[in-house]
């Protein structure tokens, strides 16, 4: 019995340390719309680093993989976003009336910005190419 406790705590310590090695190669692109919901996020999670409550706006830069204007969808490989203390990611991130995304093609580097809507969903209002 004993011989199995520690084979357990082995196993989840291994498990752990992958889990936490491969979070920076996370391709949040693959994670389809919603898997994401910020509005969870304590202050012990990615929204610690200097974001705040009141400002539910962000600017960012990145790489367009993907546009879907179907569904008004992007998804976009961007840079770290330290108003929401984000790593660089990709993810796929829904757009607003306000935001043209028919000039926008796969490859293009743009300058975004996100805004928290009231479901908890962060959303693309503006984006255009970036200089």
């Amino acid at each position: 019995m004993k011989r199995l406790a520690v084979m357990t705590a082995i196993a989840i310590s291994a498990f752990s340390i992958g889990a936490i090695a491969e979070e920076k190669h996370m391709d949040h692109g693959a994670m389809g719309q919603g898997t994401m919901d910020h509005g969870k996020m304590g202050n012990g999670d990615m929204m610690h680093q200097g974001a705040k409550s009141a400002e539910n706006e962000a600017t960012g830069v990145g790489v367009v993989n993907k546009v879907d204007l179907e569904s008004k969808m992007v998804n976009i490989t961007h840079e770290p976003m330290p108003q929401l203390g984000w790593p660089t990611m990709t993810m796929d991130l829904a757009t607003t009336k306000q935001a043209d995304i028919s000039a926008i093609k796969a490859g293009d580097k743009v300058k975004f910005t996100l805004k928290l809507g009231r479901d908890k969903q962060y959303r693309i209002t503006g984006i255009a190419p970036a200089e």
